[in-house]
């Protein structure tokens, strides 16, 4: 079994676990609610797992949402203060050297890592000494997100909806006068708009469909990803699991896709994660309702001992 170690900033850098308890985006696609628990199912495999790595992992618990005196969620303003907790401990990680690893809920959680990281990489870039400052290219600020996933999370929206995660993002970047780069890898050209995918275009975002995701394929995969790396310092890595089919991973959020094939998503990121430019990571979309068996949570636990043993300490 797996030696994941209670966290502390000041251990050896390593890779961090931090679960968000958020299913903000499920409870607006017709309250199938189930990701908030998705965090912990997760952890629970990851222990289960033999050989994570070489690099040190560390489990920081599960940032919960809050609710009222009558026990209900809290909704939109309940994830506004989850999310302020998740940046400040995310930044705190990113200071001390680690590698966290973001687990929803939601795919809303990938906001405040993407925050984190933003503003972590610009005080490294004025001089600030931390563990951040220590990493290659940190006097750099280019972020690239890369979004392994059925949908661009690329829905317009005032405030955080299902589907808006990546909009906030470009949102942020406009209003901090920051560049926005976009890879998506997965997309399905009939969940995603036509409005989705102009936005897509006008933000300059670059993506493969998802049947255009085929081993067969692997050559122009591959040297998509290339390109993209070669434009960017750093990588912010997001999962959802519902980029897969619904038989190789029943408990996600979304099954009617055409999806992406489990060998094809390892392949992705075995070639992101040796690229040495990720910083954080997310991984998502994991409904414990729809995951009888456990399969999916295991499938997740899965890829992150994938991307682990892709990278060296």
């Amino acid at each position: 079994m797996a030696m994941i170690e209670p966290y502390a900033e000041q251990r050896k850098a390593g890779a961090v676990v931090l679960g968000m308890a958020s299913d903000l985006s499920l409870n607006y696609y017709d309250s199938l609610i189930g990701t908030k628990e998705g965090p912990d199912s997760i952890r629970r495999m990851l222990a289960k797992l033999p050989d994570l790595g070489a690099m040190p992992l560390y489990d920081a618990g599960v940032i919960e949402e809050e609710v009222t005196t009558e026990g209900r969620a809290t909704g939109s303003a309940g994830f506004e203060a989850m999310r302020t907790r998740q940046y400040e401990r995310l930044c705190g990680m990113l200071r001390a050297g680690h590698f966290p690893i973001v687990l929803g809920g939601g795919h809303e959680v990938a906001i405040g890592s993407f925050q984190a990281l933003s503003d972590t990489l610009h005080q490294a870039s004025d001089g600030i000494e931390d563990g951040m400052a220590q990493l290659p290219n940190a006097g750099q600020t280019r972020i690239g997100i890369i979004n392994i996933d059925a949908n661009f999370q690329l829905r317009r929206s005032l405030a955080v909806r299902a589907g808006s995660a990546f909009h906030s993002v470009a949102s942020f970047c406009q209003e901090h006068h920051r560049e926005f780069h976009y890879l998506g890898l997965g997309m399905c050209d009939h969940t995603n708009s036509q409005a989705t995918f102009a936005y897509a275009r006008e933000l300059g975002a670059d993506w493969l469909l998802d049947r255009e995701m085929k081993m067969k394929n692997r050559k122009r995969i591959q040297a998509t990803i290339e390109a993209y790396l070669a434009r960017v310092d750093h990588v912010h890595l997001s999962l959802d699991l519902s980029v897969f089919p619904s038989l190789v991973a029943e408990g996600v959020n979304l099954s009617r896709i055409y999806g992406v094939n489990l060998p094809v998503v390892e392949m992705v990121i075995r070639q992101i994660m040796e690229s040495g430019k990720v910083r954080i990571m997310d991984v998502t979309g994991l409904n414990t309702e729809f995951d009888y068996q456990g399969d999916t949570a295991r499938l997740a636990a899965k890829l992150i001992r994938h991307a682990l043993k892709s990278v060296s300490p």
